[in-house]
């Protein structure tokens, strides 16, 4: 955020390159939107950073979710991305999937969702990706 810059992990070559670029004019209107009423934010688009990514990965392409969320997870753990492979998806898609189930039953959760009030911002207009 402070540096302003959209780090992309993309086993897919660019080819989702046009929503990146919109996702990267979005985010200065997402944090101006939240930001304290009398702050000043200046609304310029993030830069993008092509990071390196191992060849052939997500082979299937249908596991585009776990592959995020174990990139995230390696990125926070400080782990490297190598280890994020094919091999393992099946088995991290049935982990993720359990851990949803686990948290829907989770009656804490369940009663914090009861009592969630929407924002604002949360029921206000929506941007479409898909617009030029």
């Amino acid at each position: 955020m402070i540096e302003k810059k959209v780090a992309v992990y993309d086993c897919s070559r660019g080819r989702n390159r046009q929503y990146v670029e919109k996702f990267a004019a979005m985010i200065p209107r997402i944090v101006k939107a939240v930001a304290p009423p009398k702050s000043k934010i200046l609304l310029s688009s993030y830069s993008i950073a092509d990071m390196p990514m191992p060849s052939r990965l997500n082979k299937s392409c249908a596991d585009c979710g776990a592959y995020a969320l174990k990139h995230l997870e390696c990125i926070l753990l400080g782990l490297d991305l190598i280890l994020v492979e094919d091999e393992i998806m099946s088995g991290c898609q049935q982990k993720i999937a359990y851990d949803i189930w686990e948290a829907a039953h989770d009656p804490i959760l369940i009663q914090l969702m009861a009592q969630h009030m929407p924002l604002d911002f949360e029921s206000s207009a929506v941007y479409d990706l898909e617009e030029d």
